[in-house]
């Protein structure tokens, strides 16, 4: 085959498109031969293992959801940085000092989310 040819056919919007499309079809085709079941009072409801819950209501506002995503965005650069250190590398104080300052933040965001539900 053509070098050309093969490059458009390994180029990752092509191989996006035809997975995209492989999957709808899958989709689709499963959902026409798949059983309907009939409709029932829980079928649409959360699995508990069983148990029925009462699930308490959670309105989280912009500030919590923030804080929330700060939390993550640090554990994720922590863990990208401590995992593309080479193993002979010299500098191995550098994985410490991202857990011991990671560490430090994520406890700074939770006591002060902790101080302001204890000064309502």
């Amino acid at each position: 085959m053509n070098s050309n040819l093969m490059a458009i056919l390994a180029s990752p919007p092509l191989i996006f498109i035809v997975f995209m499309l492989s999957g709808w079809l899958l989709l689709t085709g499963a959902g026409k031969i798949a059983a309907k079941g009939e409709d029932s009072q829980g079928k649409h409801l959360h699995y508990s293992c069983g148990e029925d819950l009462d699930v308490p209501s959670f309105n989280m506002n912009y500030h919590q959801f923030f804080r929330l995503a700060l939390l993550f965005g640090i554990l994720h650069i922590v863990a990208l940085v401590i995992a593309t250190i080479p193993v002979g590398s010299e500098i191995r104080f550098l994985p410490v000092l991202y857990l011991v300052s990671a560490g430090i933040a994520m406890y700074t965001l939770l006591e002060h989310d902790e101080r302001k539900k204890s000064d309502r």
